[in-house]
């Protein structure tokens, strides 16, 4: 299991790395795949605060616990985590039916800014032009998509805009940390341009991806994923919950 440790306002050491290591080495237990463990130490009004997010088994978990103790902020935080856990996979397992709507992804109705559980959704393989994601997001009646474009390596994301246009997000060619930014009028079937800019686009952690997006309130949040490089988009479902869009591996 791949960990990576983060401190801030305290000084690193080995032996918060190990506590922490040997609390959290009981979610092989509780996970079929887990991905990557993200653990911050930090010190914040002077109270000790733990905070882990999991990704694994198309989900990310993400905690924050705050103590005077930091080894009694990792013992409350992992303590949840496992509850979590067993939350999203008794209400997993109670599923009956499968679909791909939002209102039914598992959402765990304790959920807040220090105890989290995010869905995990893969964008379409299968590569379509600016048009038909404009097209299929008026169909779905959605407010974003994510999607493969049509004859180049990379994907993008089509927004609905409250103006009736479409805004079209991709990375900037050779340079990852900004992106354009095309809004487009639908004519019939085509799309009309009517103007582009670049903007910088911030390189985060899925941690500090939720905190945004929960202290700012927004309704989306496209991001460069720093540990795979390539954007994602996180995002609130039909019931306030977070998702999580990325390209497929």
């Amino acid at each position: 299991m791949n960990i990576s440790f983060y401190f801030k306002n305290l000084e690193p050491t080995e032996a918060l790395k190990d506590y922490a290591r040997e609390k959290l080495s009981k979610l092989n237990d509780r996970l079929h795949h887990i991905e990557s463990v993200d653990v911050r130490f930090s010190l914040l009004k002077q109270l000790q605060t733990f905070e882990v997010t999991v990704h694994a088994d198309a989900t990310v978990f993400h905690l924050r616990k705050s103590e005077k103790d930091m080894y009694a902020a990792i013992d409350v935080t992992v303590d949840v985590l496992f509850k979590q856990i067993e939350r999203y996979r008794t209400k997993l397992e109670s599923k009956t039916a499968v679909t791909d709507k939002f209102d039914l992804i598992p959402q765990s109705p304790e959920a807040s800014d220090e105890d989290i559980t995010i869905s995990v959704y893969d964008a379409p393989v299968k590569p379509m032009s600016d048009e038909e994601a404009v097209l299929q997001l008026r169909a779905n009646r959605f407010q974003f998509l994510m999607y493969h474009t049509e004859n180049q390596n990379r994907y993008s994301v089509v927004l609905a805009r409250p103006d009736g246009n479409y805004s079209i997000i991709n990375p900037k060619d050779n340079d990852p940390g900004q992106y354009t930014e095309t809004v487009f009028r639908l004519k019939g079937t085509e799309l009309d341009r009517l103007s582009q800019s670049v903007y910088p686009m911030s390189r985060l952690s899925i941690s500090e991806a939720i905190d945004h997006i929960v202290e700012t309130s927004s309704p989306y949040f496209v991001y460069v994923n720093d540990e795979s490089g390539r954007m994602n988009l996180l995002f609130r479902g039909k019931n306030a919950e977070l998702i999580l869009k990325k390209p497929a591996d």
